[in-house]
């Protein structure tokens, strides 16, 4: 019903075989239903031609959902509020309609997406990028080094000055890439050898890391431990604060005893708070409770040819249990730690424990946590405070180069890119030894303490010097190594076979600075019989540097069948190359003894990867005599007498560590099955009962 008209419409039926009217059909309908009705009542007609489309409102106006005055080109609110006033129409964005590729703005777009796109090409043509349906693995170790700058840094070890900002990881040069360092540490890589192709099997031949390819073999974490209280834990933090200054300071000294003595007696007498400082205390509890006190390492007269009859490792009075209640009472405070030199050591003391209790990488966590927040804290203070005051300058470059000590002794071992601390270009090469009065712990030597040091390792200023040239002097091994090895590992194999001439030159320069290094370090140790940790620590470090400096000449030497024959003909050259491939051989039967006869400490882990790489060389010394020894005319090698029991004295040294590690229980069975068809192809029995 209407208000004066009445209409009427008239329903006509809909046949089943009518056709289906389009939708034009039925807009064209409509239309003309409306005009209908604007004939027969005008007054509708009249109100659709008054009724029009109000203007739009500003954009303001818009977002506040208020009524805009629409006035121009400011509206009154614009105008007393003092904001821009855009109307729809006028917007810059009011056409945001499809792409048209017809427009000239549009296609000069496309013009120079296609420029962009075939300059990518290019690239990807000359091999300097990564494909990218190539895994991150694969790009990760497949990649060859494209730059072949010299080193930045000289065997001086002065660092450049410099005062910008880290580089981003495509910015790092060569030196900086872990993966130099990595395949001339690791025995991962030597996996790959095709000396070895005959006792491997082909999945051991991708292994890229024992520990990186067993994340998800590791067990559960295990319950936390028991909680430090107010009792027996608390009362045991002098003695074990006291061991600390003792034994693991002196291996590594960045704490400050003076902060740490004190922060130690206001433990005592006020209970634990939620600081640094009661982290730092908890810390050096648990360091302390994990070290052997009673280490004495093996003589040249211990080692004998039979070396199945080696001694045991001794027995270590280091308490792990009690090691990680106290460092689980600290782990508690990490999340109140900041960026102050007692929090920075925090992280560097937990990561020093991890690497103790054979979790490297949560040391190489707390490593970076360190790096990181000491970064920040550099960034955050002008040159001229590094140097105005003396403690803490020293303070500082003691930090910042633990840091540095730490991420290198865990790249050699571990592919990871490191935090970029070292391009900061601090102006000290070396830490700067600050000589204060010894804590007054030494006191502390009567007998109401149970815990009782040995001859020599009594806190004195003498002491606490010797501590420091064991630091400078690892600083100054592991710097060098470092750089010899990116030097002679940037090209890898094929660049040895390139230029063995210049490899030769290479290794001989290497060889002496580690030997120059090794003499002024023990030098500098008066009574080597009062001291035989550090004269342990040191003989390490130097044949271990040897190991990897000989390492390219042994392989040149174990692949002498395959290399071409006017190569082979240099006899001069490959005289010298068998002349370091005996002594990589002859380094490597003074190495496996000594590292099985260990103890627990800050480099475990990377003692046990070395022993892994040593009896590799074993393996492959003996694989190449068996051919060698079928080819008249060929170069003989000197196979140890006893290879064998050698080889069995590093599957005990990675047995006795296996059930700390995931990632040493595959290493040990992996070089069990190599040892297995080695002496399967030698026709000698493997004798596994007797490890």
């Amino acid at each position: 019903m209407s208000l004066g008209h009445t209409y009427y419409f008239t329903l006509l039926p809909i046949s089943p075989t009518a056709p289906r009217r389009s939708p034009n059909c039925i807009l064209n309908v409509q239309k003309e239903v409306e005009s209908t009705m604007e004939i027969a009542d005008p007054k509708f007609a009249r109100k659709r031609e008054i009724r029009t489309r109000a203007p739009t409102a500003c954009q303001t106006c818009r977002l506040r959902k208020t009524r805009c005055d629409n006035v121009r080109p400011t509206c009154s609110y614009c105008a007393v509020q003092g904001v821009e006033c855009n109307y729809p129409e006028t917007s810059p964005q009011q056409n945001q309609t499809g792409f048209d590729s017809g427009n000239p703005s549009n296609q000069e777009v496309l013009t120079r997406l296609n420029h962009i796109a075939g300059l990518l090409e290019e690239i990807k043509s000359e091999g300097s990028t990564i494909s990218s349906s190539r895994s991150l693995k694969e790009s990760f170790f497949e990649l060859a080094m494209q730059n072949t700058s010299p080193l930045t840094e000289s065997l001086s070890g002065s660092a450049p000055h410099s005062n910008t900002t880290a580089p981003s990881i495509e910015d790092r040069g060569p030196d900086h890439n872990p993966r130099i360092l990595y395949i001339a540490s690791s025995g991962e890589h030597m996996l790959r050898w095709p000396i070895y192709n005959k006792v491997i099997t082909e999945a051991e031949k991708h292994i890229r890391s024992f520990l990186l390819d067993s994340l998800d073999s590791q067990p559960p974490n295990n319950p936390p431990p028991r909680q430090v209280g107010s009792g027996h834990f608390v009362d045991e933090i002098p003695r074990l604060c006291k061991k600390y200054f003792m034994i693991c300071h002196r291996r590594n000294p960045i704490v400050d005893l003076d902060m740490l003595e004190r922060y130690a007696k206001e433990v005592t007498v006020q209970g634990l708070g939620w600081d640094g400082p009661s982290c730092q205390v908890l810390l050096a509890c648990a360091l302390a409770s994990s070290t052997s006190s009673k280490f004495v390492p093996l003589t040249d007269e211990d080692i004998t040819i039979d070396f199945d009859r080696l001694p045991p490792p001794p027995m270590s009075d280091a308490n792990m249990d009690l090691a990680e209640t106290y460092f689980h009472a600290a782990k508690q405070r990490f999340g109140f730690l900041h960026t102050s030199p007692t929090d920075i050591q925090c992280f560097l003391l937990a990561g020093s424990y991890h690497r103790h209790a054979m979790r490297p990488l949560q040391a190489w966590f707390c490593f970076q946590q360190a790096s990181c927040r000491l970064e920040v804290r550099l960034r955050s203070l002008c040159r001229e405070q590094w140097t105005a005051d003396d403690n803490y300058h020293n303070l500082e470059s003691r930090l910042y180069w633990s840091c540095i000590q730490a991420e290198h002794e865990m790249q050699s071992e571990l592919p990871l890119w490191s935090s970029g601390l070292e391009s900061l270009g601090y102006s000290d090469p070396f830490p700067t030894f600050s000589r204060k009065t010894p804590p007054s712990y030494d006191q502390m030597q009567d007998n109401s303490q149970d815990f009782a040091v040995k001859p020599g390792f009594k806190l004195s200023g003498t002491e606490e010097e010797k501590g420091w040239k064991f630091y400078i002097g690892s600083i100054c091994n592991r710097r060098t190594t470092n750089d010899l090895l990116a030097d002679m590992w940037r090209q890898g194999e094929k660049g040895w076979t390139k230029d063995i001439p210049d490899l030769l030159k290479r290794s001989a320069a290497a060889e002496s600075v580690v030997t120059s290094w090794y003499q002024i370090s023990i030098a500098g140790i008066q009574s080597p019989k009062d001291n035989p940790d550090l004269m342990f620590f040191f003989r390490g470090r130097f044949h271990m540097a040897l190991e990897r400096i000989y390492r390219p000449a042994f392989y040149l030497a174990m692949h002498f069948q395959t290399m071409p024959t006017f190569i082979k003909q240099d006899n001069q050259l490959w005289l010298q190359v068998f002349g370091l491939a005996q002594k990589a051989v002859d380094n490597c039967v003074q190495l496996i003894p000594n590292y099985y006869y260990q103890f627990r400490h800050e480099w475990i882990w990377n003692v046990i990867r070395a022993s892994f790489s040593c009896a590799l060389h074993i393996i492959g010394v003996v694989l190449y005599q068996l051919e060698a020894s079928r080819t008249p005319g060929t170069w003989q090698m000197r196979v140890p007498p006893n290879w064998a029991g050698l080889v069995r004295v590093s599957l005990r040294t990675l047995k006795h560590w296996a059930a700390e590690s995931i990632d040493i229980e595959i290493m040990r069975s992996t070089l069990e099955r190599m040892y297995q068809g080695t002496c399967r192809l030698a026709n000698i029995r493997p004798d596994l009962h007797m490890l």
